[in-house]
């Protein structure tokens, strides 16, 4: 059962992060000694009591800013706007404070800020590492709240206790009404493409709300962004990642970092939105992507964003660029379904669940093992396989059955598996996906000799693009 929401709030440096990751158990968010690495406000669900179904939707935000001192490029203060946005979704704040670097006059103003908004408030002091370093905490009696609990969250000190008060408080406010969606059983559609191609704007159409920090630059997005919704009474979690730009561009350890977690993102997600720049060439790192998220068998949906900046349309713009883009980029990899937006104008984004839906419809798909077999006895009666050199006998295919779904997993049976030619694979391959319903995702063909049985099984990879 999940109580309510808390927010992590505090200036850039006091460990909010770090307790972030401790409290769910992950890294999922990214930790530096730079200030202001943090950006967007992070979600993710926490146990609080072991012994009980308890658990409350966590907030990891961007440290607290004004306009004369900030730690970010922006020309305006996005992120704190972000946080504001966490705050007011939160049933209760977790407001840290740093015992090492003291009382700070913006933690003053902080608190001046949450009491004006009569929020909740549980005081927090990290890196507390020992008993004998309780003194550190004296001063910060000066703010005039009690109840402070005192924590080390990289060595993992009274963490418990913290989840234990936070149970508690969350209890007490039985909060409920401003409590985000939260379903394990959600479908994942990750954002992946290079920098400011879109992803964040996206993310927000598809929301309904401001989730994701836009900006002009480069690389804003560092952290995964989750956000829940419900579409056509599906639960769906969309998860906006960092841009990934070329191996040797990525300088940063930052940006490594956020690079390490798109990729991840990918391996994690159920579907995945591929999003182009419609006004920036298609480069070999895009083309890296595709394939790492089809040799995954995730099913995938390019969206050309930004279709209202190329000047000069006619009729016919979009179906060349479309063909273009099918026959010189993805060549084998055609059968992806291409979308063209404009975020900006908000033009055609309501189309793009749509699309979603038919490809999760393709890829959860299971077809009867009559259907299977039919359709390989007419394929073998059109075009038998070439007499394999050294055996001087043709391949005899006895058997095929569909025997996963998600993706969609075929097992042929024949006397030989490892000799059939590439060629005749890819006709099977691509006769199923066109025959019984997967035209628009990869999908698994598995070879397995009569004989040796799944010792001899051999997986057939989708076919990568070439670079």
């Amino acid at each position: 059962m999940i109580l309510g929401n808390v927010a992590l709030v505090g200036r850039p440096n006091v460990g909010k992060s770090t307790l972030f990751n401790r409290l769910v158990g992950s890294r999922k968010s990214i930790v530096s000694d730079k200030k202001g690495v943090t950006r967007d406000f992070l979600m993710e669900k926490v146990n609080l009591r072991k012994d009980h179904d308890e658990s409350c939707l966590l907030f990891d935000t961007g440290g607290y800013e004004t306009d004369d001192v900030n730690f970010q490029p922006f020309s305006e203060n996005l992120v704190w706007q972000q946080t504001e946005h966490a705050i007011e979704k939160a049933d209760l704040v977790v407001f840290m404070l740093d015992a090492k670097e003291g009382l700070q006059p913006f933690d003053k103003d902080i608190l001046n800020y949450l009491l004006k908004l009569n929020k909740p408030i549980l005081p927090v002091i990290n890196k507390v590492d020992g008993i004998e370093k309780e003194s550190l905490t004296w001063e910060f009696f000066e703010l005039r709240i009690n109840n402070f609990l005192t924590i080390s969250a990289a060595h993992s000190r009274g963490i418990q206790t913290l989840r234990d008060k936070i149970a508690e408080e969350l209890d007490l406010l039985k909060a409920t009404k401003n409590s985000y969606k939260f379903c394990e059983t959600a479908k994942k559609l990750a954002l992946i493409g290079r920098p400011n191609a879109g992803k964040s704007s996206i993310l927000n159409r598809l929301l309904g709300e401001e989730r994701s920090l836009v900006s002009d630059i480069a690389g804003t997005t560092r952290d995964r962004v989750d956000g829940y919704f419900t579409y056509n009474k599906e639960d769906y979690l969309i998860i906006d990642t960092a841009g990934i730009r070329r191996r040797t561009k990525i300088k940063e350890d930052l940006e490594k970092a956020s690079v390490i977690k798109s990729i991840a993102s990918i391996e994690d997600a159920d579907l995945i939105l591929f999003i182009f720049d419609a006004t920036e060439e298609i480069t070999d790192q895009d083309i890296r992507l595709i394939n790492l998220a089809v040799n995954r068998y995730k099913p995938v949906l390019l969206v050309v964003n930004k279709w209202d900046l190329i000047a000069d349309k006619n009729s016919k713009t979009l179906d060349h660029y479309k063909k273009r883009l099918q026959e010189f980029v993805l060549k084998d990899r055609s059968y992806l379904p291409i979308h063209f937006v404009s975020c900006k104008l908000n033009l055609r984004i309501h189309n793009i669940m749509p699309f979603v839906e038919k490809l999760l419809a393709q890829t959860s798909k299971r077809v009867k093992t009559s259907e299977v077999n039919t359709l390989i006895q007419t394929l073998v009666h059109k075009h038998s396989p070439r007499i394999i050199k050294g055996l001087s006998k043709r391949v005899k295919f006895y058997y095929a059955t569909q025997i996963e779904t998600n993706p969609p997993t075929f097992v042929i049976k024949c006397n030989v598996a490892k000799e059939l030619q590439e060629s005749y694979k890819k006709y099977i391959m691509h006769s199923i996906k066109d025959e019984l319903g997967f035209a628009q995702i990869p999908i698994k063909v598995l070879y397995e000799a009569k004989k040796e049985g799944a010792k001899e099984r051999k997986e057939e990879a989708p076919m990568p693009i070439e670079d």
